[in-house]
């Protein structure tokens, strides 16, 4: 592999180690700070990340939820739990197969997702003023195919 290669894979996942970081230790804090339920304010930021991939694809088996996580099984049942505990994700019996559970974000806590979505765009705004928008447009379209492509690969992991 070319040296230069090397180099922009690294910075790419250094730097996208960097943005995580960045939101889980300074945004997402300031974003909790604004709940105004104090049954959530001892939330942490994986329950919300956990809690926004939800969004994106409830409702889900423990299966699917485990695997767009990253999570083994175990540590994704432990974790939905502490959510289900926390009134932030609910269990409902799949109606089409009563052996399945579906996992999707609480109703309650749906008023609190629309606020911590809103909160995560106008940051990103700021960001996106300071890199203008055809960096960001860019970036928005390298990140969808990326999404596409991992979406594929976790379908296959899971046959």
């Amino acid at each position: 592999m070319k040296e230069d290669l090397k180099s922009k894979i690294s910075f790419i996942t250094e730097t996208d180690g960097f943005l995580r970081d960045y939101i889980t230790t300074q945004v997402i804090p300031v974003i909790k700070s604004g709940i105004r339920k104090d049954s959530y304010k001892k939330i942490n930021s994986n329950h919300i990340h956990a809690a926004l991939m939800l969004s994106r694809m409830e409702p889900c088996s423990l299966k699917d939820f485990s695997s767009m996580m990253r999570l083994s099984k175990s540590s994704a049942s432990a974790l939905i739990d502490r959510m289900v505990e926390g009134k932030i994700i609910k269990r409902s019996q799949n109606p089409d197969n009563r052996r399945e559970v579906l996992l999707s974000v609480d109703p309650e806590f749906s008023e609190h997702m629309r606020f911590v979505k809103e909160e995560l765009a106008m940051w990103f705004e700021k960001l996106i003023a300071e890199m203008g928008e055809d960096i960001f447009q860019k970036w928005y379209e390298v990140m969808e195919k990326l999404d596409e492509i991992l979406k594929e690969k976790l379908n296959e992991i899971s046959k």
